[in-house]
């Protein structure tokens, strides 16, 4: 199956709808992890952290790059607390053949939101969870073919919840719209967010 991500890391160009963007959504990268500013940007500074390679999700990268993510995770921490407000991170697991957890694009990928909403009660009413200290409880979920979502707050406790059944697209993503009240957002695909892209690239560029 044709990645959208892999693609646009060959040409610098990603679709939305019957627009293109690019090249120059990439704002830094590591040895192994690009980041760049999210398609549906609910807020301003919406920003992605995907692997270079290709990889189904999180739990499925090689335990190895884990120590590289945290540093990853923990720079755009601090620059988006700099330029934006606290961030909260999210990744909807990877789906198993029989299973969708509500991502769009299995290539694997975390958002980081700049905005201080606690989802986390809404995601505990309805799917088992446990609380994590690192990635090494994704790639336990993942080797056993389960989905998940993962969940970081703005506090910096992370979460492992049980997805059992399927769910709808863009699942957090919802859960986020509607919860600091603007559900209109949570769509990327009907709402790109375009001009917050460039509003994002334009602040961010140089501070990696």
């Amino acid at each position: 199956m044709d990645c959208p991500y892999c693609e646009e890391f060959k040409t610098g160009i990603i679709k939305a709808g019957d627009k293109e963007i690019g090249p120059g959504r990439v704002l830094w990268e590591s040895e192994n992890f690009l980041v760049f500013p999210s398609l549906g940007q609910i807020v301003e500074g919406y920003l992605l952290i995907a692997s270079k390679k290709h990889y189904t999700g999180m739990g499925k990268i090689p335990a190895e790059l884990y120590p590289e993510l945290e540093i990853v995770q923990k720079k755009i921490r601090s620059i988006l607390s700099k330029n934006y407000g606290t961030p909260l991170f999210f990744e909807h697991g990877p789906a198993t053949k029989s299973k969708k957890v509500g991502c769009c694009i299995d290539h694997a990928h975390i958002h980081a939101v700049p905005i201080q909403a606690c989802i986390f009660k809404e995601l505990a009413k309805h799917f088992p969870y446990k609380k994590i200290k690192d990635y090494a409880a994704l790639k336990l979920q993942a080797n056993k073919e389960k989905p998940y979502f993962f969940l970081e707050t703005n506090a910096k406790e992370r979460f492992l919840f049980d997805v059992p059944n399927n769910v709808p697209s863009q699942y957090i993503r919802q859960v986020l719209a509607y919860k600091i009240g603007k559900p209109e957002k949570w769509d990327w695909k009907t709402n790109p967010g375009l001009d917050e892209i460039k509003s994002t690239i334009e602040k961010l560029n140089g501070q990696f």
